[in-house]
């Protein structure tokens, strides 16, 4: 493309607003992928015409100049990092360090954690004062928020002078908390954690910033080195108290890759948000060799990972009935690579949520997702807006049947039970894997026979026979032998499973599983007063009020009869015994079985799973990468036990 000067004017410019928008507002109105392509493109065009270079282009400086709080000049300048985003990429950058060391040298590999860089200095051992990194020479003032966070010492047993970067972030679970506060509170909320970091350190009272619950990694040392390589001064830090990421490995070129690759697969299990990997040489006398460019260091790289949050256009709206009756809009997205995968459709939960975000047909808006998560809609960015946007208007009568919709607290509700999509998404959940694990009844047969008329309801499931299945188009005597042959096993299973596959409102598995406990039969379930079930831990009155009602419905009762008379287990099976009688477990992280074997395991044996950390756990079983909910286990004294130590302790066997 052949550029003009007036081209790289304006896309200096376009890209000095963005940097303000990221740098000071703390609000991007375009994702980072889509900035790193204008900034490329920016770097093409300098390139070719180094004569054109402003002083005023992005790629003359780090970061922005704050513009209002008392200002630190850095003792050392805080560079940025080079992205790539290929395997490539990456070899290019070995071979560019390989042509001037001329040697197999050692790398680092580390997380890329998506929050705010800061740096922090400490004198005669205390922490002295931190700054954010503005431009790059000097930042903002921020030592009375850094001293807010917890795992950082304020005080070191090192007498030296220490200058130190880190990245400061919010967890994901602080970032969720803070932004339910902020929407009951009626406020914007926060796009991603990274933001809402960056927001926090901006705050002038430290009181508010300590409610935000903010956290950091050390990633380097700039003056107090006790080595002459980085590997060996972060285990050094860590020694003397200070927060080092654990996932940091040491290698020569050939096995760098497949570090990049082991950080990005524990990447949505990890209790923050990271969006790609650091690599930098390993040794200081080298890195010296290497020497910076006026923006970023030659010795290292940043690879970033598939994005999670991405801007695209909303082009419609469309309305879906759960098996529950709640009306959910759904947006139509120009399609969107997120994370690897092609996204087209996004939740906006309800009618509640659409005005808070201020969205309209047409917007561009910001799209997220967040591991296995449906992708949601979390900002609109008004200032892309033409004028041809149109207003998004909730249905006043069921998009399924036609019946007229009811608000129910934030929800809108078809309260028809014969709904078409009520009774699908009914039998969907049924037969679903946690419930009665029916293989070959997903969500495309259940719609496929409910237009066919074989399933109208959950009893029709054990209607099913060999001659209605055989014929159909791509079935065959093979898929109906299997499909028949699950719906068979479906009647055996754990009592807790039909529980929940009953689909009562605010029952979800863990509360299934109390109720199979407590009461041990469906009969004695459906016996249960409203004050009987508000006895058992967890259940609220508006959960119990569900499940008394529920078990009152004359439909319910007639479904009841007939899964009992066909066979469906409606009994808690004895226990293997009641080692585990009274006892409270929780599970986190990667084990070496899936988590619904331990889970049975303890249930079978008297014990109770709990949804979360609390005061009423007992004992939390931790795998690999356990994340947020250790830390604050330990902070309850909750008893921390890994696989090998709850069969040891217990005496359970395993196999």
């Amino acid at each position: 493309m052949s550029w003009t000067k007036t081209d790289y004017d304006r896309l200096v410019k376009e890209l000095n607003h963005h940097c303000i928008r990221y740098y000071l507002l703390n609000d991007p109105a375009i994702s980072d992928a889509k900035y790193d392509n204008l900034y490329k493109q920016l770097r093409k065009i300098e390139e070719e015409h180094p004569e054109w270079i402003s002083p005023d282009s992005p790629t003359q400086r780090v970061g922005f100049k704050v513009t209002s709080g008392k200002t630190i000049k850095h003792l050392y300048k805080m560079f940025s990092l080079d992205n790539i985003y290929s395997e490539g990429e990456l070899n290019d950058f070995f071979s560019k360090v390989y042509k001037v060391v001329g040697s197999d040298i050692d790398y680092v590999v580390e997380p890329k954690i998506d929050g705010a860089a800061v740096s922090i200095v400490y004198e005669d051992g205390v922490l002295s004062y931190a700054a954010s990194r503005g431009d790059g020479v000097e930042g903002e003032d921020i030592t009375h928020n850094i001293k807010t966070i917890r795992e950082l010492p304020v005080s070191i047993s090192e007498k030296n002078r220490i200058v130190l970067r880190g990245e400061v972030y919010l967890s994901k679970e602080q970032f969720n908390k803070i932004n339910r506060e902020r929407k009951n509170a009626g406020e914007s909320l926060f796009a991603n954690p990274r933001n809402a970091a960056a927001g926090t350190l901006k705050i002038l009272d430290p009181a508010i910033t300590a409610r935000r619950g903010l956290s950091i990694f050390i990633y380097s040392i700039e003056e107090g080195r006790r080595y002459d390589n980085h590997f060996d001064d972060l285990k050094w830090l860590k020694s003397i108290g200070f927060p080092i990421n654990e996932h940091i490995f040491v290698g020569k070129y050939k096995d760098i890759k497949g570090y990049i690759d082991k950080i990005e697969s524990l990447r949505k299990n990890l209790p923050y948000d990271i969006d790609g990997a650091v690599v930098k040489v390993n040794k200081y006398e080298v890195r010296s060799i290497l020497g910076e460019t006026i923006k970023y260091p030659k010795w290292a790289i940043a690879y970033k990972y598939e994005a999670e949050q991405v801007t695209t256009i909303l082009k419609d709206v469309i309305f879906q009935v759960g098996r529950t009756g709640i009306v959910t809009p759904v947006a139509v997205l120009d399609t969107v690579n997120i994370s690897g995968s092609n996204v087209s459709r996004a939740s906006l939960h309800n009618e509640d949520e659409i005005k808070r975000l201020g969205v309209k047909i047409g917007d561009t808006v910001f799209v997220e997702k967040s591991g296995e998560i449906i992708p949601k809609v979390i900002k609109v960015v008004p200032e892309f807006r033409t004028g041809g946007e149109k207003e998004i208007i909730f249905p006043s009568n069921c998009p399924s049947c036609g019946d007229k919709l009811f608000k129910i607290d934030a929800y809108w509700k078809c309260l028809n039970l014969d709904c078409p999509d009520r009774v699908k998404g009914s039998i969907t959940h049924y037969a679903s894997r946690d419930a009665m694990d029916i293989r070959g009844l997903g969500e495309k047969n259940v719609e496929r026979f409910y237009d066919l008329g074989l399933l109208r309801s959950i009893p029709d499931i054990y209607r099913l026979e060999y001659d209605d299945l055989v014929n159909l188009e791509g079935f065959g005597e093979l898929s109906a032998d299997n499909l028949l042959k699950s719906i068979e096993e479906s009647k055996r299973r754990e009592f807790y499973r039909l529980i929940y596959a009953l689909g009562i409102d605010g029952v979800g598995i863990k509360m299934a599983q109390t109720l199979a406990l407590h009461f041990k039969s469906i009969d004695s379930i459906m016996a249960a007063s409203i004050d009987d079930l508000m006895d058992i831990y967890g259940i609220g009155d508006e959960v119990g009020r569900s499940i008394f009602e529920f078990f009152r419905e004359r439909r319910n009762i007639e479904m009841l009869q007939f899964l009992r008379r066909v066979g469906v287990n409606m009994v808690q099976k004895e226990v293997m015994g009641d080692k585990l009688s009274g006892v409270t477990f929780l599970i986190t992280g990667t084990l070496s079985k899936p988590r619904k074997f331990y889970e049975d395991i303890i249930i079978k044996n008297g014990g109770k799973i709990l949804s979360g950390v609390s005061k009423n756990l007992n004992f939390l079983i931790v795998g690999e990468n356990p994340g947020s909910k250790l830390e604050k286990a330990k902070s309850l004294g909750v008893e921390v036990i890994t696989e090998e130590e709850f069969f040891e302790k217990f005496e359970i066997r395993g196999d």
